[in-house]
């Protein structure tokens, strides 16, 4: 009876396993590999309202860039970064970019090398150019019907004014993903930030 009920524990571990497994966000980053980040030790967004929406199914709720701009400052400070007021003094500046598609094949979704054309950053960023790829959406002739997430920072040196990082996590967003959206952005920014600073 013990064991049977071990078998059955280890079971039950393993499909909630692989179920968290599914769920998780995959995240591609890439990065200027001459800058030093090395030194960067305190950050600032590009601007009050550093999140550009690109083409989403459906209308973001008007407190995502908030909750998302907070869960990044925590995420950094974890990692020993300071996050100050005044731009010009910090080391490196953030801009994030979200949206998502429908019936877009996975293996189609943009990667770094494609990056996300179209997109931009509105001039109120201030002349920080475009992001560290652009922005323009493939798919391939095999699409089925889902939804695919995206959200994207890039990391801009303060000094120089120009992208040195880049990051995107994507996954298929579920109804469970949407009512549990604080655990969702989470995801998303931890699968970003695992990439930052660059090794």
């Amino acid at each position: 009876m013990i064991k049977r009920t071990t078998s059955l524990l280890a079971a039950v571990a393993a499909i909630v396993v692989l179920g968290g497994c599914a769920s998780h966000f995959e995240a591609t980053y890439d990065h200027d590999s001459s800058n030093d980040f090395t030194g960067y030790k305190t950050f600032a967004w590009v601007s009050e309202h550093p999140m550009e929406v690109g083409n989403v199914a459906r209308t973001p709720n008007p407190l995502l860039e908030q909750e998302i701009m907070v869960t990044i400052e925590s995420g950094l400070g974890e990692k020993g970064y300071r996050l100050i007021s005044d731009l010009d003094s910090a080391d490196f500046a953030l801009a994030l970019s979200l949206g998502s598609r429908q019936e877009i094949k996975a293996s189609a979704y943009p990667t770094m090398a494609v990056g996300y054309s179209g997109y931009g950053y509105p001039s109120h960023w201030g002349g920080w150019g475009s992001p560290y790829y652009g922005v323009g959406m493939s798919t391939g002739s095999n699409v089925r019907q889902y939804e695919k997430g995206m959200l994207a920072m890039d990391v801009f040196d303060v000094e120089e004014r120009r992208p040195v990082w880049h990051g995107v996590a994507t996954k298929s967003i579920k109804e469970s993903d949407i009512k549990d959206l604080d655990g969702t952005i989470q995801a998303a920014v931890d699968a970003i930030l695992e990439g930052f600073p660059p090794e």
